[in-house]
């Protein structure tokens, strides 16, 4: 999902725009390529009670509950020039109450400002270059003007050069610390930069200087969905859409909010809703199709999806669905797909996904991993990833995590054995792994959980401080078992009776050591696959968060491989049988032996069920969704080696692979 995606311009087509101004072109004049390529339109409001005298726009973010936005129509509508002028006319009121009651501005001044609101309104209706021309000059007779260095730093959101919008931002800020539409911009580049902690003030400070902005409180929900924190986005969403009720982009979040919280009830009634209101609305349609994906209605997806796809533009992320749910779409369809064009760059990567799967499921596999390699080369140039910086991650974890630090804390955490922890490599099985223990009656499946990273107040949720290990090897007795606890009343929450309940975050491997520290009987479930059938499936996937920036690079995802499988290694040397193994190949070889004796590490007695596990009706929301809905069967079948011409690089991973 990606978030505050910004555009340019307020009309729907697109349209180019040259360099903001020699002033502040960086030497090897990036931000004017950046500015001269053709930029989406993104959806501008201006607000702010008529009495304050900032008339700035403010960036409305698109709805994030798809996978790909698609362009919205601004708020304000056909009215957006008659806002603009309200706004200018109030402005000039309180510029002749001010002359009334106290000294009269310079006659510079005034000047500057008018400019400034005609360049505000060049840019509400789109004319960015003229908008840019007279922030040039404003800026040329006072480099420190509130407003036109606002303007800038909206430019230079849109062109991508968020670290260079900062200046702007902050010294529109030292002129007037009390804009809220600055403030609000300063945290979307604080955001997009990686930041978001700081962005996270930046929005609450925006929304205390003005309460009442649906769009400050839709960002702020946007950031504390990516920061994982569903519940908080959904209140907040809730929250701007009382503000502006029959308003349908805020309630689209709301229903994305609710897709992400597990709501699927209540996602599907808002996207009903919209529907009801417009039976075109393409998008809605879309999230329905993804509510019903997720609570096993496959019949009811696809039909909302191809719904999704009707008329003559094609809706990129409605045709990756549907080429993923079907084991082959019919001629028409494909055909579709593969004619389809957009000059919108993430749209034709969402496209080349889909295309590559219909090239799959077609035997061709020369043309599906080109399409692989156009769609995740463009992936990753959206994603930032240091490769670095994440092997210095492991190497902490590991450094802090060792005998020694466990021989000191053999008493340390919560002796409740009710949370398993299911994880591994994505792709390596973790979702049908749940799926046959949460078919179990004992037993509790609860998705993906943020709940361990949250409940101990660290990494994504209080700040960016303290890594995992230091803030681990910072606890006390006391406080270890207060963390143990806290986590098993969290998820006690969601279902008060079954012995088990499964938390099954893949990336949680990172974590085993903490798990340990606060929750030792808690079961441990490491799923396993050959490397190479592993990272094809991750290539061949299109993950909707930003939490994955490996996967989108051969060499990259190898790399990251070889660290989680030397992670895994150091586990296993430390806690050894503790680690229960479920190995993707042999499940499928023998399920009902595999499936016995992984019920029996789990300290549960056989179910029939657990055979039957595709009829099991639960909410999955990841990308096997519609794998396990369906009996087991073997959709690789040594599907590498069908690739490995192609995508030689998987060959690296030969060494490392257990079945090979």
């Amino acid at each position: 999902m990606r978030i505050w995606r910004p555009m340019i311009f307020s009309s729907a087509q697109e349209r180019s725009i040259r360099c903001i101004t020699d002033r502040w072109n960086p030497p090897d004049n990036s931000l004017k390529a950046a500015l001269n390529e053709t930029v989406r339109p993104f959806v501008v409001l201006t607000g702010g009670s008529p009495a304050r005298r900032p008339r700035s726009t403010f960036l409305l973010p698109q709805a994030t509950h798809f996978t790909v936005p698609s362009p919205l129509q601004s708020l304000l509508g056909e009215n957006s020039h008659q806002v603009v002028s309200r706004h200018a006319r109030s402005c000039n009121m309180k510029r002749r109450l001010s002359a009334k009651s106290g000294p009269r501005p310079s006659q510079k001044s005034a000047e500057l400002d008018q400019a400034a609101q005609r360049a505000a309104a060049f840019y509400q209706a789109g004319r960015a270059r003229e908008c840019e021309a007279l922030c040039r000059q404003i800026l040329a007779a006072d480099d420190g003007h509130g407003e036109a260095n606002l303007l800038v730093g909206i430019l230079l959101i849109g062109a991508g050069r968020h670290e260079d919008a900062l200046a702007f931002l902050r010294k529109s800020l030292s002129r007037n610390r009390k804009n809220p539409f600055a403030h609000a911009n300063l945290g979307l580049a604080l955001f997009e930069m990686g930041r978001p902690y700081e962005a996270r003030e930046s929005l609450q400070t925006a929304i205390r200087l003005q309460p009442n902005s649906p769009e400050a409180l839709a960002n702020l929900a946007n950031l504390e969905a990516s920061l994982g924190h569903i519940e908080r986005a959904v209140a907040l969403h809730q929250k701007a859409l009382a503000l502006q009720p029959g308003n349908p982009v805020l309630k689209s979040n709301l229903g994305g909010a609710f897709l992400r919280a597990g709501e699927l009830e209540k996602a599907s009634a808002v996207f009903r809703e919209l529907l009801d209101a417009n039976a075109a609305d393409r998008n809605a349609a879309y999230g329905l199709g993804l509510a019903a994906r997720d609570r096993g209605d496959l019949t009811e997806a696809e039909a909302s999806f191809r719904k999704a796809m009707a008329g003559d533009a094609m809706h990129a992320d409605a045709a990756l669905q549907l080429a993923w749910m079907s084991d082959g779409l019919d001629t028409d369809e494909a055909a579709r797909m593969r004619e389809a064009t957009t000059e919108d760059a993430h749209e034709r990567m969402v496209l080349d996904f889909a295309i590559s799967k219909i090239a799959h499921d077609g035997g061709d596999y020369a043309e599906a991993a080109r399409r692989l390699r156009a769609a995740n080369t463009a992936r990753r140039g959206e994603l930032k990833y240091d490769p670095a910086r994440v092997e210095a991650d492991f190497e902490e974890t590991m450094s802090v995590f060792d005998a020694g630090f466990f021989d000191k804390r053999r008493d340390f955490g919560h002796s409740e054995e009710t949370p398993v922890f299911v994880l591994g490599m994505p792709r390596s099985g973790t979702s049908l792994v749940e799926q046959i223990l949460a078919s179990h009656p004992d037993v509790y499946g609860a998705g993906e959980l943020t709940t361990l990273r949250e409940i101990g107040g660290m990494a994504r949720g209080a700040g960016p401080q303290a890594s995992p290990p230091q803030f681990a090897a910072a606890l006390s007795k006391g406080a270890s078992a207060t963390l143990g606890r806290n986590y098993v009343r969290a998820v006690r929450e969601m279902e008060k009776n079954a012995r088990f309940i499964v938390d099954k975050l893949p990336g949680n491997f990172m974590l085993i050591g903490l798990i340990r520290l606060i929750l030792p009987k808690a079961r441990i479930i490491h799923c396993t696959r050959d490397p190479r059938e592993t990272c094809l499936s991750i290539y061949r996937t299109y993950f909707s968060g930003d939490g994955l920036a490996f996967a989108y690079d051969l060499d990259e995802l190898v790399h990251y491989y070889g660290l989680y499988a030397r992670m895994m290694d150091h586990w296993h040397a430390l806690f050894g049988d503790v680690i229960v193994e479920a190995n993707h190949e042999k499940l499928l070889r023998d399920p009902e032996g595999e499936i016995r004796a992984l019920l029996s590490a789990c300290d549960l007695e056989f179910a029939p069920q657990c055979l039957d596990f595709h009829k099991t009706r639960r909410d999955v929301r990841t990308a096997s969704s519609a794998q396990v809905r369906k009996p087991l069967y073997d959709p690789s079948k040594r599907g590498w080696r069908k690739y490995a011409e192609y995508l030689p690089e998987l060959g690296a991973l030969g060494s490392l692979s257990q079945s090979a």
